[in-house]
């Protein structure tokens, strides 16, 4: 009775309306989620507004388990300031659920899932996964400010130590300045194009690919060296194990994309290395604006049978670098990470 009467108290509401107040303010300021494989805090005003982020590339990884390790390049508003870090599918993960800590999800993207379904290689998760990661980062830093300038992001960003390591033991290569498009990996053909923009459609015509190369007998795992090298082994042969000619088609990808809906594909040719297709591949309902924020990620696979595609190279073309006012035409050279399977 004693204890029902003191809980009608005003000096008692006030006692647990003080120490709830002291509560809140303690978990506010001790409480702040941080990430695990970053040493220090780091914000905006300590690291520069970031204007850009692109993951550019995937990397096989030994150390300290093995698994894949994603490339993202950032750049600030700083003319040329531009820095590279390395981040596991884990710590994306990471990052998204300290952002759920402080943020609605109805102010952050959707983050890929983890899953794994069939017969799905891992290169060719690694693949998919890099598309739907380069979506994801996109929307983030295109997010409200609140999420965008927050220094959980601003210190996902900022290079750690390894990355500065890897920097100077491996630098990134700068694009060539002979061409518009940015080659992945070693030249393995060539792809004609021509591209257009008009009445908020975007035109791809894919009109011929040359000079389909690529080792012969030999799978992913067979090679010693790195798949950014060229292996010895290797010859201007079908990029076949069997020996025989492809089976090439053409896949694009108006990136970030992480739902897939911008996938656009040609006909198949058979048995060449130097087919023909003449397909148009039309982007409709874009605005000129957007467009100057994708990448048009073209593919060229084989066709092997159900999840047995071979990649046989790929180029990634930054449509912001494009006089999207005139037709641009001319060849492209395709590069390849390897010859796996996705």
């Amino acid at each position: 009775r004693l204890i029902e009467s003191s809980l009608g108290s005003v000096a008692t509401k006030l006692n647990f309306f003080i120490h709830n107040l002291a509560q809140m303010k303690f978990t506010g300021s001790e409480a702040r989620p941080t990430l695990s494989f970053a040493p220090r805090t780091h914000t905006l005003k300590t690291s520069g507004r970031i204007r850009d982020v692109f993951l550019c590339r995937h990397e096989r990884v030994f150390n300290p388990s093995k698994g894949y390790t994603y490339v993202v390049k950032v750049q600030r508003d700083n003319p040329g300031e531009v820095t590279f870090v390395q981040r596991t599918f884990e710590e994306f993960q990471e990052l998204h659920n300290k952002l759920r800590l402080l943020f609605p999800s109805s102010l952050l993207p959707s983050f890929p899932s983890r899953f794994v379904i069939g017969r799905s290689r891992g290169e060719a998760v690694a693949e998919r996964r890099k598309e739907e990661l380069n979506g994801y980062i996109w929307h983030l830093i295109h997010a409200a400010p609140e999420v965008a300038e927050c220094d959980l992001i601003y210190t996902f960003f900022h290079p750690l130590p390894r990355d500065e390591k890897a920097a100077g033991t491996n630098p990134t290569p700068k694009p060539a300045d002979a061409t518009w498009a940015r080659s992945l990996g070693k030249v393995g053909g060539e792809v004609k194009l021509s591209i257009s923009y008009k009445n908020n459609k975007l035109f791809i015509m894919v009109m011929h690919i040359r000079g389909l190369v690529g080792p012969t007998g030999m799978g992913l795992g067979d090679c010693p060296l790195p798949v950014l090298t060229a292996c010895p082994h290797s010859a201007p042969q079908p990029p076949l194990q069997d020996g025989n000619d492809p089976d090439p088609y053409v896949k694009t990808y108006l990136l970030p994309d992480p739902q897939k809906t911008t996938k656009r594909k040609t006909k198949v040719a058979r048995k060449t290395c130097n087919p023909t297709y003449n397909e148009m591949l039309v982007y409709d309902g874009i605005p000129r604006g957007d467009l100057e924020q994708r990448e048009l990620r073209l593919s060229v696979l084989s066709e092997e049978g159900f999840w047995e595609n071979i990649l046989l190279g790929e180029v990634g073309i930054r449509l912001r670098d494009l006089d999207l006012a005139q037709e641009k035409m001319g060849w492209f050279a395709l590069g390849s990470r390897g010859h796996g399977t996705l």
